[in-house]
């Protein structure tokens, strides 16, 4: 099955006051495992991440054949910019493309919707299969957007998020907590002079990604949202249980 809304909460347990684990984007593919009430427990199969969902959040989508780029764009319910907005689509949602004339890309909603074909600006999306050359322009896009654990959303996202949902433009699909990141087969640097673009720092619990030589961008609980700041500074923010962990270049 698919997520069929922007985005859907996966929990650890099947109840909305449990902590947020994850949110799995529109269009994303799960495996179902188990069911409970309104919920059912699932792989997402983008990372294997496992969690509950809500049911209503899932349906049946045509595989995708293309991806939103863009920080997110909006579903029109016609080719017109004044027509009504369906839904909303973050950076990272896979849709069925129909057709694309002009500025628009055609595309099917799933049965659950009330309206099943829809538009996307043509602008907004690329192919599947897409790569994006420099994937730090693309982390670069969620400067201040908000901070929200465990989120995946470009309404609120965190760190190992932001690193994942940015690096998955380069054509690889990152695991989704810093845990597992740090533990990737990728060169490591040793010297902090030589930190460069692309180059990836992580604390415990924490990840930056290096923008230049000295700047890094990261989503934070600090500010409450993702920005790029001087490394010398989230460095003497950090107290003696939170001091690098590794630094890894990802070009």
């Amino acid at each position: 099955m698919n997520v069929i809304k922007p985005s859907a909460s996966m929990r650890l347990e099947p109840d909305e006051k449990e902590n947020l684990e994850t949110e799995c984007l529109f269009g994303e593919s799960v495996e179902i495992l188990d069911t409970h009430d309104e919920w059912v427990f699932c792989k997402l199969l983008t990372d294997n991440y496992l969690g509950w969902i809500r049911k209503d959040c899932l349906g049946f989508l045509q595989n995708p054949t293309h991806r939103v780029l863009n920080l997110r764009t909006n579903i029109f319910s016609n080719k017109d910019i004044k027509s009504n907005c369906i839904h909303y689509l973050s950076l990272g949602s896979k849709i069925h493309i129909h057709k694309i004339e002009d500025d628009w890309a055609t595309i099917f909603l799933s049965d659950r919707h009330d309206v099943k074909i829809a538009y996307v600006p043509n602008k907004h999306i690329v192919s599947i299969k897409h790569k994006v050359k420099d994937w730090v322009t693309v982390a670069e896009q969620f400067i201040g957007a908000p901070y929200k654990w465990g989120g995946r959303d470009t309404v609120g996202l965190d760190c190992s998020a932001l690193l994942q949902l940015a690096y998955q433009t380069k054509g690889e699909i990152l695991p989704r907590n810093t845990s597992d990141q740090v533990n990737l087969d990728k060169p490591y640097i040793t010297i902090i002079d030589k930190l460069k673009r692309g180059c990836v720092i992580f604390w415990k619990g924490h990840v930056g990604i290096m923008v230049d030589r000295f700047n890094c961008i990261h989503a934070n609980a600090y500010h409450m949202k993702t920005v790029t700041e001087p490394l010398i500074d989230i460095i003497n923010r950090m107290d003696k249980n939170h001091q690098i962990v590794k630094m890894i270049d990802f070009n």
